[in-house]
C-alpha cells in the first residue's frame, strides 16, 4: 500500500473509532442522549489523532494546531464532552489531505520514490551487480541532500555536488559532523563505482551503504 492510502485509511479507521465511541454515549448530532463520552476514550482518540495529523499534515497545519490547542486549553482538556470537536478536526484534516492540499506530503512521497529506488539497489545487489547499486544508492543520496536543502530553505546551485550540500546542511545544524562524515564516505563509494575504480571498495561496502541510505531517507525526509 502506498503511503498517502495508508495514511488515509488510518484516518478512515480513527474516525470510524471515535465516531462508535459517539454512538455508544447516544450521540444524535445535537446532544448526548445518555452520557458524555469517558475521559480516557476522549484522551486515546484526541492522541492517536494529534499523532496522525503532526505526521500527516505538519506542525505548522491549522488542523494539528486547532488539535493542540484544544489539548491545551483548560475546558476542553480532559473533558470528553469535546471528542465531537476532536472527531471534526480530523475529518477536515483527512478531507485535505485526500484533496492534496497539505505540503508535507511532497516528503511523503519524495521518501517513497526514494525507497523504490533503494529496492532497486537491493535487487542489484541480490543480483550481484553491486557496482550500479552503488551507483544509483549515491544519486538517491545526493538527490535526498537536495530535498533537505530546499526543505530548509538552503539555496542550491545546479552544479552542486553531495560535498558541497553535506557541508551545508551541517553547518545549519540538519544533522552533526558523525554523518557528515559518514555521507562523505559514501559519496567516496559511489564516486569510486562512477569512475571505475572497482578495486577501491567491496560488495560489503556497498551493502553498507544501501542500508544507511535507506534509514537516513526514512529519518530525515518524513
Amino acid at each position: 500500500m502506498k503511503t498517502p492510502d495508508f495514511v488515509s485509511k488510518r484516518f478512515e479507521e480513527l474516525i470510524a473509532e471515535g465516531r462508535q465511541v459517539l454512538a455508544r454515549c447516544g450521540w444524535n448530532g445535537y446532544e448526548f442522549q445518555t452520557h458524555w463520552p469517558p475521559e480516557d476514550a476522549y484522551l486515546r482518540f484526541r492522541t492517536e489523532a494529534m499523532n496522525l495529523v503532526r505526521r500527516s499534515c505538519g506542525e505548522d497545519s491549522d488542523h494539528y494546531r486547532e488539535l493542540r490547542r484544544l489539548a491545551e486549553s483548560k475546558d476542553s482538556a480532559n473533558s470528553g464532552i469535546y471528542l465531537v470537536h476532536a472527531i471534526g478536526m480530523v475529518e477536515a484534516a483527512k478531507k485535505d489531505f485526500d484533496a492534496g492540499l497539505l505540503t508535507d506530503m511532497r516528503a511523503l512521497i519524495t521518501a517513497e520514490v526514494f525507497a523504490d529506488f533503494i529496492e532497486q539497489a537491493e535487487h542489484l545487489l541480490e543480483a550481484g551487480f553491486y557496482v550500479p547499486a552503488a551507483s544509483l544508492t549515491g544519486a538517491v543520496l545526493e538527490d535526498t541532500l537536495r530535498k533537505l536543502c530546499e526543505k530548509n530553505n538552503l539555496s542550491v546551485p545546479a552544479s552542486t555536488k553531495i560535498d558541497r550540500l553535506n557541508a551545508d546542511l551541517v553547518k545549519t545544524g540538519i544533522y552533526d559532523k558523525l554523518i557528515q562524515k559518514r555521507i562523505t564516505a559514501i559519496a567516496d563509494i559511489r564516486n569510486n563505482a562512477d569512475h571505475g575504480h572497482f578495486d577501491k571498495f567491496r560488495r560489503e561496502d556497498v551493502e553498507d551503504m544501501v542500508k544507511w541510505v535507506r534509514s537516513f531517507t526514512a529519518d530525515f525526509l518524513q
